[in-house]
């Protein structure tokens, strides 16, 4: 997938790759970090801003989200 710019094309997958590997991160962080901690409260503005930019590029501010699972239910 790509997406134009000012500039030019925007090459989204490797784009979308290296921004799951800063937001995981900045979640490891507020996992580990003591809440209401500025490093808690840095990294969920990373964790924000990581958000609006896959917005941005694919109109899912959720992209990086956890889904539930999709296995059918057992009946």
């Amino acid at each position: 997938m790509s997406r134009r710019s000012g500039r030019g094309t925007i090459k989204v997958d490797p784009v979308l790759d290296k921004l799951a590997a800063g937001r995981a991160g900045a979640v490891q962080v507020m996992r580990e970090a003591k809440i209401g901690s500025p490093a808690c409260r840095n990294a969920g503005y990373v964790a924000d801003a990581i958000d609006d930019l896959a917005e941005k590029l694919t109109g899912d501010r959720t992209h990086f989200h956890t889904r539930p699972a999709s296995t059918a239910p057992k009946e």
